[in-house]
């Protein structure tokens, strides 16, 4: 699997465990909480996978070229 793939698998799951925080009455007291932390993390770790593979992709890198090719003589 891919970054790519990754993070929207993290950013889906992450939405869910925040509803499930949210919706559910029944939970204990501390818990939801918890959920809404993990679901927080969840979150910003997709959508920092999902723009790293877009910041480094291997095609874009052939598109710089190298600023320092004079060749000086002595």
């Amino acid at each position: 699997m891919n970054n790519r793939r990754i993070g929207l698998t993290l950013i889906i799951a992450s939405a869910i465990i925040g509803i499930i925080a949210i919706g559910l009455d029944s939970l204990p007291e501390g818990v939801p909480p918890i959920l809404l932390a993990i679901s927080g993390i969840g979150f910003v770790s997709g959508i920092v996978l999902l723009n790293y593979k877009a910041k480094h992709s291997k095609r874009d890198k052939g598109k710089f070229k190298r600023t320092n090719t004079k060749t000086y003589d002595n």
